[in-house]
């Protein structure tokens, strides 16, 4: 498979001390990646260390086999969509349409091109209708919306969201994480999500788990591996999902991770 990121030897420093201190990983073309930790655990800063907006003190970060340095970084963001958790911060325009055109304008797409490409960005995330909006009238989901079609529209092959649901009410981080996986079921192997998130049930719908504590890595897995370590992720300062801590408290505990659908028909009494 191909390599959307490669990290070989990070090091990293903040305030004098070691965040990152040879720490490697990497992420598969199409993969769904959730990286996961405790506030303060480096998650953000890695994003940041891969996207180039701040540098690493050593080691190696490539992204599709180019490696990132002051030449090569403007190419690489060019391949990176961000989606930070205030998409207030992330709004320019004065209406919806106008936020996502901005990016196109920065890219200098001609702009006899870019309604078609703001219309099926925002068809994508199911904002076609509030096009001639002004973002300040939406809800928090649909303001994340937004920012993510913004993204979309630049056409990057890798996207990632930092704590891109912590402010949104429960309605709309669902909405989110709907649209998270509807781009996946759509773009496939062509699109790669990085989500960062101390949300463990967010963090189940990915193919993979990578928790991070102090800038190492701790675990690293699909979700139900990830999960059946529930002593680890507690050392950790991390919670399982609903049904994960309420399977840690069973004395008879199913062969494998189950998610609360297959655990309510585990324990049903017609399994027995």
């Amino acid at each position: 498979m191909t390599k959307a990121i490669t990290i070989n030897n990070l090091t990293y420093q903040y305030d004098d001390q070691d965040l990152f201190d040879g720490f490697n990983l990497s992420v598969e073309a199409g993969e769904w990646v959730a990286l996961v930790g405790h506030n303060g655990s480096g998650k953000s800063t890695l994003a940041k260390l891969i996207v180039g907006l701040i540098v690493a003190n050593g080691g190696d970060i490539d992204v599709f086999g180019e490696r990132l340095t002051v030449d090569s970084v403007n190419d690489i963001r060019a391949q990176i969509g961000m989606v930070f958790q205030n998409p207030d911060n992330q709004f320019v325009g004065a209406t919806v349409a106008d936020d996502v055109a901005f990016g196109l304008e920065n890219i200098e797409l001609p702009s006899d091109e870019m309604p078609q490409r703001i219309d099926e960005a925002l068809h994508t995330v199911g904002m076609e209708n509030f096009k001639e909006r002004e973002p300040h009238t939406l809800s928090g989901g649909q303001k994340q919306r937004v920012a993510l079609a913004s993204v979309l529209a630049l056409g990057p092959k890798i996207i990632i969201l930092d704590e891109a649901t912590a402010m949104l009410d429960p309605e709309g981080r669902a909405t989110i994480m709907t649209t998270l996986q509807n781009l996946k079921a759509q773009f496939g192997a062509e699109l790669t999500l990085i989500t960062i998130t101390h949300d463990m049930d967010e963090a189940a719908l990915a193919d993979r788990i990578v928790v991070i504590n102090d800038g190492r890595l701790i675990l690293d897995g699909s979700p139900d591996v990830v999960f059946s370590k529930s002593q680890t992720m507690h050392d950790n300062g991390l919670e399982l999902p609903f049904a994960g801590e309420l399977t840690a408290r069973l004395t008879v505990k199913p062969e494998k991770y189950l998610d609360e659908r297959e655990l309510i028909h585990w324990l049903s009494p017609s399994n027995k």
